[in-house]
């Protein structure tokens, strides 16, 4: 008798076991599973994010694009009105403020182009490029106001 209940003792004892380290298993292959959705989730909002983002810069640079267009066709404008001198004097002016406003197109156009991923890597050169097409539009109209007589500011 005492050995039947040491047979069924080490009987009982490695199934308790196996069937604890079944349920552990499975609790592991559970939290892989749940890590793995999370990963995914976390790379489909990142890329959503990026998407918005980019987006949203290409839609305001875009909006520059247009202001820079009704500015330099101000500055034309104002340019064909002026003396000779000035004429002169002006279309040097704007076939740079134009080639300016070409490579921050052209720039955008990248950016438009370029992967959701990568489009960060434009973004310092499309800054740039609408910053020094800024700057020279603001420089030009300032130079502008500076050569009207005074009655006409």
């Amino acid at each position: 008798m005492v050995l039947s209940v040491l047979v069924l003792a080490s009987a009982c004892g490695p199934r308790a076991e196996v069937s604890s380290s079944k349920s552990t298993n499975a609790s592991l292959a559970d939290g892989v599973e749940k890590i793995k959705q999370d990963a995914k989730h976390a790379v489909t909002t990142t890329k959503t994010y990026l998407i918005q983002q980019k987006e949203q810069f290409q839609k305001g640079l875009s909006g520059k694009i247009s202001e820079f267009d009704k500015q330099l066709s101000e500055l034309k404008s104002k340019t064909t009105k002026a003396g000779e001198h000035a004429k002169s004097e002006w279309t040097g002016t704007l076939a740079e403020l134009q080639k300016k406003r070409q490579a921050a197109a052209d720039r955008l156009e990248q950016l438009k182009n370029s992967s959701t991923e990568k489009w960060r890597d434009f973004k310092a050169g499309v800054d740039a490029a609408f910053a020094d097409l800024e700057n020279s539009m603001k420089d030009a109209f300032t130079r502008l106001k500076g050569n009207e007589p005074s009655g006409k500011q």
